[in-house]
């Protein structure tokens, strides 16, 4: 059984291919690509070959050009590589190669120009012409957008889901009982690591249920998600300081636990920053203290919906407190 689409590496390379159409004036939308290249076998380890097949597809016609290779001598740019730099190697957005200095604006915000030794090219896309079937694209852009619509409307908050009192005593409680720890991330493998996409603080509460509040809190939950109160999650509670962010990501994981639905909760609001944002969808919710969002994460096949990719905007002063309540399929 093939992985599912779960974090945000395997989203990169797919936003890379879905960059470059845009930049050859090649705009069909976001599902089309990504539910292409994920039906790869090799999913989430898409080759260059993966990638080139789909394109070719898509309009873009060209020659697959492997090491030893000399990016200089590609014919159209910008173009695709598969590089070796920083001991990693990427799929990456050659922009131009000038100079012997290879220009890869998509890659990094911090450095747009590497020089040729910096690093490797293993492939890359020697473009010869850019054919585009307009009415393919245009329909596949509006069935896109059929689906980000559909997916926003299923997004829903509810004012006043926390009282005041409620969302101090959780605060309260986890600085008392010192459960805050570094957030950790899932990886691939099952485990969980620190991750620099994720620099906030959490803290589990395990003992909710013999809590009488957080108890309450479970069982309304349950109601308003129309669940039962066992697939409900130990709560958590989030603690981001200023600079503190979340990166886009996804709640459910590729194993094990299956988070259905996602409702979290602001337990105030007396900072800057710290917006929760959908970059698939292009929508950002304010955090009000008190105030609990829902949205979905997986379909109804268990896989995870796209348009659920989300993050915590980095805080920009003060410190956001806010309580994650998983629900389970």
């Amino acid at each position: 059984m093939k992985p599912l689409f779960h974090t945000t590496v395997h989203h990169y390379a797919i936003n890379v291919v879905i960059h470059l159409l845009g930049l050859h004036d090649i705009n069909m939308g976001r599902s089309k690509v990504r539910e292409a290249l994920y039906e790869k076998e090799t999913f989430p380890e898409l080759s260059m070959q993966d990638i080139s097949t789909e394109l070719q597809k898509w309009g873009i016609r060209h020659e697959l050009k492997a090491a030893p290779c000399n990016i200089a001598d590609a014919t159209i740019f910008p173009t695709l590589a598969f590089v070796r730099i920083n001991e990693q190697e990427v799929p990456v957005i050659v922009e131009k190669v000038e100079e012997q200095q290879v220009y890869l604006p998509y890659f990094s915000t911090d450095k747009v120009a590497y020089a040729m030794n910096e690093l490797t090219v293993l492939q890359y896309l020697d473009i010869k012409e850019v054919v585009v079937d307009q009415e393919f694209c245009e329909a596949c852009e509006q069935e896109d957008a059929s689906r980000r619509e559909a997916y926003e409307d299923t997004i829903f908050a509810v004012e006043d889901f926390f009282s005041e009192e409620e969302c101090q005593y959780m605060i309260d409680y986890c600085e008392q009982h010192h459960l805050f720890n570094r957030s950790m991330t899932g990886a691939a493998d099952g485990t969980n690591e620190v991750t620099a996409g994720r620099t906030s603080y959490s803290a589990f509460i395990t003992a909710g249920r013999q809590d009488a509040i957080f108890n309450e809190i479970i069982e309304r939950a349950a109601d308003l998600m129309e669940v039962e109160a066992t697939r409900i999650e130990d709560l958590q509670c989030v603690r981001y300081g200023e600079g503190q962010e979340y990166r886009p990501h996804f709640d459910s994981f590729e194993s094990g636990l299956k988070r259905r639905a996602t409702l979290l909760v602001y337990l105030n609001d007396d900072f800057e920053g710290g917006e929760t944002i959908f970059p698939e969808i292009d929508v950002s919710i304010s955090p009000k203290k008190g105030m609990a969002l829902a949205f979905i994460n997986l379909d109804e096949q268990h896989n995870d919906i796209i348009y659920a990719l989300h993050g915590g905007a980095p805080v920009t002063g003060g410190t956001k407190f806010a309580c994650n309540i998983w629900i389970h399929v």
